[in-house]
């Protein structure tokens, strides 16, 4: 077995063991908490894509955010006392 096929090998290891060890974690999670995961997961994707993907993939009910309530969002806030 060559060097690079042992490197291949224990990286396989390691990739198999985090899985299981991933499946221990969530197995003894409570729902919400595997919820909260997936959430989490799926915020972490979506914010890698363009706001016209976004809108693309969203279903009719959800609404794109206006410039508008953007701006409302980013008002001053005081500093200190």
């Amino acid at each position: 077995m060559t060097e690079n096929e042992k490197q291949i090998m224990e990286e396989y290891k390691r990739e198999e063991f985090v899985y299981d060890l991933a499946n221990h974690f969530v197995k003894s999670m409570p729902e919400s908490g595997i919820f909260a995961m997936a959430v989490d997961r799926w915020v972490d994707w979506l914010l890698k894509k363009s706001d016209e993907e976004l809108e693309e993939m969203a279903p009719r009910r959800l609404k794109h955010v206006s410039k508008k309530t953007k701006a409302k969002r980013k008002k001053h806030k005081p500093e200190g006392f």
